[in-house]
């Protein structure tokens, strides 16, 4: 009894269900993975003997899909859960040891900080619940208003999702000139405080800098969020070690209390002086509220004040990894050139304003020239996370670690019951530091193909393989006569299409 033939339709969802099947097994829940074309060949650096070869040919569909990697949460939540793990693990091995962080790391002076701007007007409020009920946003008895005639007061207890939360209580009295001035020159505003750090606390051993940096060194990890009035603030766990970095104590008689002197003196003093508008001169400073806990792993892990636990800091600061500005109707992806185009990507009023502002301070000086590259993000030019040379692994030992163990095979005992527990042979185990991978690749577009492009590749790379495998057979002399041509035609009516 014959096999019933396909339809067109059937043969279509097949094609594009094998394609999309293998995709998703290879993007490992990516939802808008690369799309590759190439091959690479392993090899053995001593011997020369190739370990093993892959190429983008050998798929259904003739591509290799790569995880695309985005931080963000609303443009690939797979992606975004892996990145927040990594920096769990960067920032809890700078805190309590791990992954080639000795455990004595914990033992050395360490604060959590959170360093804000400064206020550029009123703006719309939610307030911690007291008692379990919000606090008004801004009541005032005497309801004053400003010279633009709006109230200055509001008595609204806004929920924390509220879209009016960080909304100005009167745009033209907010000052968005400063507050794009000093988006744009936090990241300068934080050199300069590190460099005042360094120099407060030499002075607080009596050393002179270069003595102070032969006994100790700073390290530190910085994470940025986006408040709700449009501007970033940092989070900051800061360390002190000694001259080799997490390995060895700081060799100074400096404690946490000193450190976190030395932190609210720099962040007081320093300032920097920038060009506005006008032929104006605006000097930016740290906004007053300067949070500092002490990290200490006796301390509870839910604490919402005082000494922190070295874990919930690290969870504390992942989360927001990744986030970024789609709070603002800003796109996640893309470039933004002009207010007028953020407006018609659904931007907020507030948003929108800030963007122009930013505009407005390119023309009037050279520093100014890369912000227009910077729209998208309300002017901030600095990672979401850096860290010092010396603070903890890199995400890079983090993701090459995850590739091996994946690639390693499963190591059991010589005498256990089973041993496929991976389809490999465990007596062919090679060491991947003695091996050489080449490669190359193309790019080949982004995102998995829809149902009709998945089943022509696939069709299509199926056709390839057959006449690559026809050229392999009359290459070594084995397709001669009428014999090995009919063989060819039939195996070409057999293939797919």
């Amino acid at each position: 009894m014959s096999a019933p033939e396909l339809t067109h339709a059937e043969l279509v969802f097949q094609l594009a269900s094998l394609s999309r099947s293998r995709a998703g097994e290879q993007a490992r829940g990516c939802v808008n993975p690369i799309r590759l074309t190439g091959s690479s060949t392993t090899i053995n650096a001593s011997t020369g003997e190739v370990v093993r070869a892959y190429s983008s040919d050998d798929e259904p569909d003739g591509h290799t899909y790569v995880r695309c990697g985005n931080r963000r949460a609303a443009v690939c939540p797979s992606c975004s859960r892996e990145y927040k793990g990594d920096a769990w693990h960067l920032l809890s091995c700078g805190l309590a040891g791990g992954k080639s962080v000795p455990e004595t790391v914990a033992q050395h002076p360490a604060t959590f900080a959170t360093f804000t701007a400064p206020s550029f007007g009123a703006v719309h409020r939610h307030t911690r619940p007291a008692n379990g009920r919000t606090s008004p946003c801004r009541a005032r008895r005497d309801r004053p208003r400003c010279p633009h005639g709006r109230p200055l007061s509001c008595v609204r207890r806004h929920d924390a999702d509220d879209p009016q939360v960080g909304q100005p209580l009167c745009h033209e009295c907010y000052d968005y000139t400063a507050h794009a001035a000093w988006q744009w020159w936090a990241p300068q505003l934080w050199r300069y405080f590190t460099m005042a750090l360094r120099r407060r606390l030499a002075r607080a051993a009596g050393l002179s800098m270069k003595a102070f940096t032969s006994a100790a060194k700073v390290s530190y990890t910085r994470v940025v969020e986006f408040q709700a009035r449009g501007v970033v603030h940092f989070h900051v766990v800061i360390r002190l070690d000694g001259p080799d970095g997490p390995t060895t104590p700081p060799q100074l008689p400096l404690t946490v209390t000193d450190l976190e002197d030395a932190v609210r003196h720099a962040a007081a003093h320093v300032h920097k002086d920038v060009p506005i508008p006008g032929g104006q001169t605006l000097r930016l400073r740290w906004g007053r509220q300067l949070d500092l806990r002490t990290i200490t792993p006796g301390t509870g892990r839910d604490n919402q004040a005082g000494p922190a636990h070295p874990h919930q800091v690290a969870a504390y600061l992942a989360k927001y990894l990744t986030k970024s500005t789609e709070d603002f109707g800003l796109p996640v992806a893309g470039k933004l050139y002009s207010a007028g185009h953020a407006a018609k990507h659904g931007a907020t009023p507030h948003a929108v304003r800030l963007i122009k502002a930013a505009q407005q301070l390119v023309p009037i000086h050279d520093d100014y020239q890369r912000l227009k590259d910077r729209y998208a993000t309300l002017g901030y030019r600095g990672h979401p996370i850096t860290k010092s040379r010396a603070y903890s692994v890199t995400f890079g030992a983090l993701r090459t670690a995850r590739r091996q163990w994946r690639q390693r095979r499963a190591q059991l005992p010589t005498d256990a019951d089973v041993r496929d527990v991976l389809d490999v042979d465990q007596a062919d185990t090679e060491d991947t530091a003695t091996t050489v991978v080449v490669g190359s690749w193309r790019y080949a577009g982004r995102g998995y193909l829809d149902t009709a492009a998945a089943a022509n590749a696939t069709r299509s790379a199926n056709l390839a393989r057959i006449r690559r495998a026809e050229a392999q057979t009359f290459a070594a002399g084995v397709a001669d006569g009428p014999a090995a041509q009919e063989s060819v035609g039939d195996s070409r009516e057999k293939s797919y299409g």
